[in-house]
């Protein structure tokens, strides 16, 4: 692969993370990420103090329709007195005079003014949103009648949760102000929680709105029907509780989709309960700083790069970026669980698409010089060596490269006679069954075939990977060209077809290979001193009737015991300093 094509990694990579990190900070797929952190939900323990005292389906059989008159309820205190529990918080409205006089208000009145234990009763805004500088604001309240709320022993609490976009209750406001009285609210579960004695751990970490880390689905908060206290005289079962009573009941439609358990509704009060149990308990779901989180979607998107640059093979890059993204995502599972929300949307989708975007940049640029290579390289070399090439481009070089080399040349003995006494496509059958047994022993040797000149055929060893053995690889292929060169004689005679003779030279030394040519046509090949030498001593076996020339450069080299026989020195043309050359007994 071209070396400029890596210099493309960092800004396709720098280019997706900004992109991501401005999706991030324009609040683009906010809906998906709400979905997918609403799944990191799991179960956490509930504080066994807290109790709902449901107004269900049961109880509204029992006492009658709803709303019940307030004597019901001041007859609930009472009975409670004597078992007190710890708090009393009502997740129901008295915002208007009761419908049955006011004697029915009255008697509740009585009853909270008499209460042994602290109460809590709802005030509801119409609307709240959030003041970039001060605490949230209400701009109307729905308050609990004065004549409740004016006794020592009541205290006021917003019910008042935040609806997103989905419908989803996930957070809550800590504190509201009314717009026309400036007066401060605690929520309602805040309220009670402080109410009743316990401490609020990690206090301090609570913000102006928080997000509500529910505990388990709905119906898991411990519910005692409303009925019982009423009508039974279980009030022992809220003794030292800290109770929320609200409506459970199905056709009262007090319900609101929630996080957990994905697409279920809970009812208001245990959304109540469920906000009091992370207060009670320090769970907390505080969001990562948008500075942070911007630098981690920078870092997700640039960490492939660093992976494409590294591993020369495209698998293994992209491999290793993919388990980059997995564990981004357990981080970001693991921080959830111990109280952190960080983006796992755009982090993801930063990593996936720098991926996708170096992929495609390597795949189709720079694995383009890969699949050239490999398609010049196959004509002319074993797999195995082509294999080699693709594991490591760079050490080839399609320029010309001065190597080391030896330089095979063959020619076929008497050719002219062999042609005038066959007929051209007989002749071309021949051949073709000369050179694929002559070219499998080079490509199987590691050798390159360089090309076929006629009856010629030239190949050299060396190049385009180093091979340290390449005299060694040469002369074992020219040997075994002639045992099969034997063999392949002795199927011609049994066909009645001339035999074939050849003379091979080798020669080692130094010489330019390389892609030559021109931009149409390109051809892989060596040239030099050493090539030419070859070939002159491929035809010095006319001369000294032998089938195979070696140079003594070449012999050198080689370790492998031979039966050498020296030929003496000749003068090449084209050199002035003789040449030693051998040939082998076979």
């Amino acid at each position: 692969m071209k070396a400029n094509a890596k210099h493309f990694y960092l800004p396709i990579a720098l280019l997706v993370g900004i992109v991501f990190s401005a999706a991030y900070w324009f609040g683009i797929f906010s809906g998906p990420e709400n979905f997918f952190i609403d799944l990191l939900f799991s179960n956490k323990q509930i504080d066994n103090k807290l109790v709902i005292l449901a107004v269900d389906d049961e109880s509204l059989s029992k006492i009658g329709q709803w709303p019940w008159p307030r004597q019901v309820f001041a007859d609930t205190i009472n009975k409670l007195n004597s078992s007190a529990p710890r708090v009393l918080a009502f997740d129901v409205l008295f915002a208007e005079s009761s419908r049955y006089g006011s004697a029915d208000d009255t008697a509740l009145a009585l009853a909270l003014a008499s209460s042994s234990f602290p109460i809590v009763m709802t005030s509801e805004a119409n609307s709240v949103y959030i003041s970039k500088d001060d605490l949230p604001i209400a701009d109307y309240f729905s308050e609990t009648l004065s004549i409740f709320s004016s006794t020592p022993r009541v205290s006021l609490g917003h019910a008042n949760m935040i609806l997103d976009k989905d419908s989803v209750i996930r957070k809550f406001p800590l504190q509201v102000r009314a717009r026309e009285s400036g007066k401060v609210y605690n929520s309602l579960a805040y309220e009670t929680v402080l109410q009743s004695g316990e401490d609020v751990p990690n206090v301090a970490s609570l913000d102006l709105v928080n997000r509500i880390v529910y505990a388990a689905p709905a119906g898991s908060v411990r519910t005692v029907p409303f009925w019982r206290v009423y009508s039974e005289d279980d009030a022992n079962l809220l003794k030292d509780k800290i109770v929320f009573l609200g409506v459970t009941a199905a056709d009262l439609h007090d319900t609101a989709l929630v996080p957990f358990d994905r697409g279920a509704s809970m009812p208001g009060v245990e959304i109540q309960a469920n906000t009091a149990n992370m207060l009670l308990q320090g769970y907390r779901l505080n969001t990562v700083p948008k500075p942070y989180i911007i630098f981690w979607i920078m870092f997700a998107a640039l960490l492939p790069a660093l992976f494409f640059g590294l591993f020369k093979r495209l698998r293994y890059a992209v491999v290793t970026s993919a388990l980059a993204v997995v564990a981004q995502i357990f981080a970001v599972i693991i921080l959830f669980q111990n109280g952190f929300i960080a983006n796992i949307i755009h982090l993801t989708l930063a990593g996936i698409f720098s991926v996708i975007g170096l992929f495609a940049w390597r795949y189709f640029v720079g694995e383009k010089e890969k699949h050239r290579l490999h398609n010049i390289f196959s004509l002319y070399v074993s797999k195995e060596v082509v294999k080699k090439i693709m594991d490591d481009p760079s050490k080839v070089r399609l320029g010309g490269e001065e190597k080391t080399l030896t330089v095979f040349f063959s020619d076929i003995r008497g050719f002219t006679t062999l042609s005038e006494g066959t007929t051209p496509i007989k002749l071309v059958e021949i051949l073709n069954r000369y050179f694929s047994a002559m070219t499998e022993e080079v490509l199987s040797h590691k050798g390159v075939l360089d090309k076929y000149i006629g009856d010629a055929i030239m190949a050299f060893w060396g190049a385009p990977i180093n091979d340290a053995e390449h005299a060694e690889h040469a002369m074992s292929a020219a040997v075994t060209m002639l045992k099969k060169l034997k063999k392949l004689n002795e199927e011609f005679a049994k066909e009645n077809l001339a035999p074939i003779n050849i003379g091979i030279g080798l020669y080692s030394g130094p010489a330019v290979v390389g892609n030559m040519g021109s931009e149409l046509r390109l051809n892989y090949t060596a040239m030099g001193d050493t090539v030419n030498v070859a070939s002159r001593l491929e035809g010095l076996n006319k001369e000294f009737k032998t089938q195979i020339i070696v140079g003594e450069s070449t012999k050198n080299l080689i370790k492998t015991a031979y039966n050498w026989r020296s030929l003496g020195s000749v003068q090449v043309k084209g050199r002035n300093e003789p040449v030693s050359i051998y040939t082998v007994d076979l």
